[in-house]
């Protein structure tokens, strides 16, 4: 990603003010607020992006989004900055950058399960207990199913893959029995 660099120094300002004002929490959810209606929305981006209207205009027309939402002044004006400097384009990167150094600095660690059937409350509970003890982190997980992996559970933090689905260990016995061959 080449805006990357550009993406964590604007996270980084943005996560100083947060932690100057103690306000962390609230600039990483506007932010994320904000990345979400700019990437769902391709009217906004056109409008915003767009170089033919007066960056008054653009301007206007973010601020009006910024009051309705009910962002912090302080989070308006870091928006106001990626728009006049034409790098609201990467606010997405800014958001993932950003939220990277917030779980950093919570000892959180975000972790994507997939299972092959929906897991209930109490799995969920064991399994995040369990993840919280490998990685020595408080783990936040988004779920999805996968019935291709037969059973079982796969696990994505950050790098690591925990995998502990049917379908890899049919495919590890598999090239064992092969390799025997």
């Amino acid at each position: 990603m080449a805006n990357e660099p550009v993406a964590r120094r604007y996270a980084q300002a943005l996560f100083s003010l947060g932690q100057e004002k103690d306000e962390l929490e609230d600039y990483g959810k506007a932010l994320a607020e904000a990345a979400g209606y700019f990437e769902a929305s391709a009217e906004l981006r056109a409008v915003l992006l767009n170089p033919a209207l007066k960056l008054e205009e653009r301007r206007g027309v973010l601020d009006a989004l910024a009051q309705k939402a009910g962002w912090p002044r302080l989070f308006r004006n870091f928006t106001m900055l990626l728009l006049d400097k034409d790098r609201l384009r990467f606010i997405g990167e800014v958001d993932r950058a950003f939220q990277r150094r917030l779980d950093e600095h919570q000892g959180r660690a975000r972790a994507r399960v997939t299972s092959a059937v929906e897991l209930d409350d109490g799995q969920l509970e064991t399994l995040k207990k369990r993840l919280d003890g490998l990685t020595g982190k408080d783990v936040a997980m988004t779920t999805d199913v996968d019935e291709d992996l037969i059973g079982g559970v796969v696990a994505r933090v950050g790098s690591t893959i925990y995998d502990g689905s049917v379908k890899t260990h049919l495919q590890r016995m598999r090239e064992a029995i092969l390799k025997e061959v």
